[in-house]
């Protein structure tokens, strides 16, 4: 499996580089997809590191991770858009991309399942263990949103550090608030939709409230080593609603 992960690794490398696009700023976006799937990858590793899992089965975790957003290149090149919405589902989109170039054909029919499955899920809102055939495709699929969503945390925390909001807030109010529905749902650790959100505080909160879909207590000790959860809470509009959340999520964290 590890030869195999190197091989896919330079397939990778090679597929996402035919993606030169005129303008810098596509092109831009393009790089951000390459920088945050290598990331995801190393992220998976840390996961996975001190997991009772076969070498083997990191590697298939790696692989997962490097590929889960193969088919954002696909979209943004015709689309110019990362929007789901928009566009396509990026996680069926990536199936295609494997599927079109044999990239797994060689592997087992149970791997071939864990990698289209993991794929295919990893963006969803919620995971339904009903439609995996065994705990092995539930286990990937769940290690793969939590490598994913580790990033999207640092992403976010980033900027949340230098105070950097205006490339990536889209027709979000600026007013302090936080909308009842948004408050009412993490309450009760309910997940959340983007298309609810009406305030960069509603933005803020929904991240905290991501802790409770991470799967693994690994995930967690990065989470809480990064101080994600505190950075987040730092760059909010403080009022009495987000501290509740916040003492809310970090009793759940610890």
């Amino acid at each position: 499996m590890k030869d195999k992960y190197l091989k896919l690794k330079k397939f990778f490398d090679l597929y996402t580089a035919e993606f030169n696009l005129a303008k810098e700023k596509d092109q831009k976006n393009i790089q951000l997809k390459i920088d945050h799937s290598k990331r995801v990858t190393k992220d998976m590793e840390a996961i996975t590191a001190d997991m009772p899992l076969s070498l083997d089965e990191k590697y298939l975790a790696k692989i997962i991770a490097l590929y889960h957003d193969i088919g954002r290149f696909k979209q943004y090149k015709k689309y110019k858009t990362f929007s789901d919405y928009k566009s396509e589902d990026h996680g069926q989109l990536g199936l295609e991309v494997i599927k079109e170039n044999n990239l797994i054909d060689d592997l087992s029919e149970n791997e071939q399942n864990i990698i289209l499955k993991a794929i295919k899920q990893h963006n969803k809102a919620d995971l339904n263990r009903e439609i995996f055939n065994n705990e092995q495709e539930f286990l990937f699929a769940r290690l793969i949103r939590d490598a994913d969503k580790l990033d999207i945390f640092n992403i976010f925390v980033e900027r949340y550090k230098t105070k950097s909001q205006k490339d990536y807030i889209i027709k979000l109010s600026t007013e302090p608030e936080i909308t009842a529905e948004i408050y009412n749902k993490l309450l009760n650790k309910e997940s959340i939709n983007y298309d609810k959100l009406e305030t960069i505080n509603d933005l803020k909160l929904m991240q905290l409230g991501w802790i409770y879909d991470i799967n693994f207590k690994e995930s967690l000790e990065l989470i809480k080593e990064r101080k994600y959860l505190e950075i987040i809470y730092n760059s909010i509009d403080q009022n009495k609603k987000a501290d509740h959340i916040y003492q809310q999520v970090k009793k759940y964290l610890n």
